[in-house]
Order: C-alpha cells, then sequence, then structure tokens
C-alpha cells in the first residue's frame, strides 16, 4: 500500500507541475480523465446509480462460448449472417449498419454498465462525500475486479468475435469495447480518502489492472489495435494511459503520448479533415468519434506537462483544425458532404466544443 500512496503522491505534484507548464489546459485536481465540473454532473446520476443491480460479468443468459464465464465475450456489430450459407457462416462485414441482435448476446453492455455506475456512484463520493455511494461503488468493484467468483478475465481475447471467423477468436478491434475502463480508474482514484476503499481492495484492484495493462502491451490483438491508423489506434492511447499511470508506468504512459504527435500527423490533414474516418459509412461519425479520443488523449498528456492541443505536425494537422474543420456541422450535420448512414442530431458536438472553448478561448 505504501507504494500506492508513494505513486498518488507523485502524480499530484506531476498535475501540479504541468499546471504551472500548461497553464489553464492542465490542473492539478484533473491529471487523468474527469475535472470537477464532469464529476459534478456525474454525480448527479448517483442516486440513480444506488439503485441499479450489481451485474457481474459471470451473469451471461447462457453459459459461455469459451467454457469461461469470467471472460468476456462480444461480438463485432457491423457482422451479418451470410444469407447465401444454411448457417450463415462465415459471417459478412456491411460497415454502418448494426446487428444489435448479435451484439446484445455478449458482455458489452454489462461492462459499461459497470463502468458508468461505479464513475457516477465515486463522482457522489468524491464530490458530495456520500459514503453510500461510496460503499456501492467499491461494491461494483469487488464484483467485476476482485471476487474469484465474479471477477472479469483481464483481457479481451474475445472481444468483437466475428462469427466464423479465426475460430471464433476475438479481434483487434475489440480493444475499443473496454475504452470504458479509463472511467473506472478515475473512479478508483476518486474513492481515495474514503473508508470503503481499504488497503486490500486497492491492492486487488490495482493486481487487476498490472495484469490487463501487461495484456494490452503483449497480445497480438491488443498490438494489432496499437498500430491501427484510425480510430481504434486512438482509443487505445486512450484506454492504455491512464491505466499505465495508475499502475506506477509514468514513462509508458509519456511514451504513449509523446507517439501521439504522429498520430496526429496522419490522422489529420492541414485543412483539418481526418480521412481515415471520411472514408467510412458514417464519416462524420467517426470524425467526432476519433476527435473525442484524441481530446481524451490531450487531456490526459496535459496532467503529464505534455501539451497535445497546441501541437501542429509537420503535415501542418493539429487537433485545433480538427476540430475547427468539423465544428459547422455540429449546429448543421445534415450538409454533411460525404457519407453518413446515422442520423445525428444538432449539438451532437456540444462536449467537444465546450473543451475547445476551454483549451482555445482566444484562438
Amino acid at each position: 500500500m505504501y507504494q500506492v500512496n508513494r505513486f498518488i503522491a507523485v502524480q499530484s505534484f506531476l498535475a501540479m507541475t504541468g499546471a504551472i507548464l500548461l497553464g489553464s489546459v492542465a490542473r492539478a485536481d484533473d491529471p487523468f480523465l474527469h475535472n470537477r465540473a464532469d464529476l459534478e454532473a456525474l454525480a448527479t446520476k448517483a442516486p440513480a446509480a444506488l439503485k441499479e443491480p450489481i451485474v457481474a460479468i459471470t451473469a451471461k443468459p447462457q453459459p459461455s462460448p469459451t467454457g469461461d464465464d469470467h471472460d468476456y465475450v462480444s461480438y463485432a456489430r457491423y457482422y451479418w449472417p451470410d444469407p447465401s450459407k444454411p448457417d450463415g457462416l462465415p459471417y459478412l462485414s456491411r460497415d454502418g449498419h448494426h446487428n444489435l441482435e448479435q451484439v446484445a448476446k455478449g458482455d458489452h453492455e454489462r461492462l459499461w454498465k459497470f463502468a458508468e455506475s461505479v464513475g457516477e456512484l465515486a463522482a457522489a463520493a468524491k464530490i458530495h462525500r456520500d459514503e453510500a455511494a461510496a460503499l456501492r461503488a467499491v461494491e461494483w468493484l469487488r464484483v467485476w475486479l476482485i471476487d474469484p467468483q465474479t471477477r472479469m478475465n483481464p483481457n479481451l481475447e474475445f472481444a468483437q468475435v466475428r462469427l466464423g471467423h479465426d475460430h471464433n477468436h476475438g479481434s483487434s478491434s475489440g480493444v475499443l469495447d473496454a475504452r470504458c475502463l479509463a472511467e473506472v480508474i478515475d473512479a478508483v482514484r476518486g474513492l481515495h480518502g474514503s473508508a470503503a476503499l481499504s488497503p486490500k481492495d486497492e491492492s486487488a484492484i490495482l493486481d487487476w489492472f498490472t495484469k490487463y495493462l501487461d495484456w494490452l502491451q503483449s497480445a497480438k490483438n491488443a498490438r494489432a489495435e496499437h498500430a491501427a491508423k484510425n480510430n481504434h489506434g486512438s482509443w487505445f492511447l486512450a484506454q492504455m494511459i491512464p491505466i499505465a499511470r495508475y499502475c506506477g508506468r509514468d514513462d509508458l504512459a509519456r511514451d504513449l503520448c509523446a507517439e501521439d504527435r504522429a498520430r496526429i500527423g496522419w490522422q489529420i490533414r492541414p485543412d483539418g479533415s481526418q480521412p481515415e474516418e471520411i472514408r467510412r459509412v458514417d464519416g462524420l461519425s467517426y470524425s467526432q468519434f476519433n476527435l473525442e479520443a484524441q481530446f481524451q488523449i490531450a487531456r490526459q498528456a496535459a496532467g503529464l506537462g505534455i501539451d497535445l492541443w497546441h501541437y501542429t505536425a509537420p503535415g501542418g494537422g493539429s487537433l485545433q483544425k480538427a476540430f475547427a474543420f468539423l465544428k459547422p456541422y455540429n449546429a448543421h450535420p445534415e450538409k454533411w458532404p460525404t457519407s453518413e448512414n446515422a442520423t445525428l442530431k444538432p449539438g451532437f458536438m456540444d462536449e467537444l466544443a465546450k473543451e475547445a472553448e476551454r483549451v482555445w478561448p482566444k484562438e
């Protein structure tokens, strides 16, 4: 526990240093993902979260196809049965067409309910010193990350299975499913100081994330996701950076933040467009989705004293230009000039716009 407390103290110092270096971009109370305004908004949802039943990953409607109910299993949302085959196998890709019935058979919804609930409860614990919320948050954490009877195995080997492909093993795209774990990291940090989170609990949580970090660094699917040129690679960093920091690997976190400079360069053109996303059937949605990941990376990097907000790649691309390119479509998504199957409502980028105003107030 001494190492955990020492790590927390070091992070507080680094966050304060980053705030001095980067002014309003980095704040001492915002070294990872959420700032105080975010936490206050999350805390308003805690009363409802207190009433939610805790559902474990092992509470599958039918036995896991892997033979282990602790395995996270999900299904690729754009894959559909081949109508020319009696068994429909192998499934075929239909970009932009969501096979929600198949997705619902997996653990995706359960994982996200865990992350959302523990995030909302921990926010109330931090903002309002709500010990009932803290206790409930820790109960969620024990079920998902600690209790041998219910905890999730610390890997995503069977995430986004494409039925009939690779012997029904997971695909690299499945790593995207767990981007919500950044929320869990913030939740655990928000519970520091609460009697609800015991040293034994935190030690077990740290052990789980250490094993998961090892998987992210070594597994075939994880390495392929890390190398992805599009939003998948961005979300890999947005997930892995806070996990590395929580596990005491600021060296790794800094390397990942620095690596993102090259990613910004190949993802964003000088005019701010994102060709890897625009080529998708839902080009506007995916452009916004990738920029959301990049904003998260930039916020996390600021806590480490690295300024990605104002970085311009040698080719001329930058986060600011990417936001400026998309900004007109926030009010008029129907004017998007290329493909967009999804129906986006005006204001779909409001959260990014708030962040942009904070970071680039006079630019």
